[in-house]
């Protein structure tokens, strides 16, 4: 999001609308580069709300019918993800197609440091976090239920 100096906000004084909108714009960023990868990545995540860490470790067998099985290791590791309502996280359509797997099913060949310098150097927002979108995500799932 491109604001004069002095109209510059943090992410943490955004409204849920302005905070949709630079989404939109970091993502539409991502696009234009064209590196799948990243783009997957940040649909993912902006898809499911699932942490950084944990989608980086995707694999094929954790994706059954666009379901996401993914365990949520901050807390243990004990149990998937889950949405509010207790259904698995699923993607779109849009999504599932950039899924492409190496020979040994795994979707992310780098890690996060690798994703945050790349995200960086390629948007003109050098301030952008792969957590905003878990805290968007979070955000949006709280007012609607």
């Amino acid at each position: 999001m491109r604001m004069k100096q002095k109209d510059i906000k943090t992410w943490d004084t955004m409204s849920l609308a302005e905070q949709k909108e630079y989404i939109q714009q970091v993502e539409e960023c991502v696009r234009r580069h064209g590196n799948q990868e990243l783009l997957l990545l940040f649909r993912l995540m902006l898809e499911t709300g699932i942490r950084y860490g944990d989608i980086l470790l995707l694999r094929e067998e954790n994706v059954k019918e666009r379901k996401l099985q993914v365990i949520e290791s901050k807390f243990g590791g004990k149990d998937f993800y889950r949405n509010p309502d207790g259904s698995l996280p699923v993607i779109t359509e849009e999504t599932e197609a950039l899924l492409v797997p190496d020979e040994e099913g795994k979707y992310f060949q780098h890690d996060k440091q690798h994703y945050t310098m790349l995200i960086r150097k390629i948007c003109p927002d050098k301030q952008f976090s792969f957590h905003y979108l878990r805290q968007y995500v979070m955000d949006v799932r709280r007012i609607m239920h």
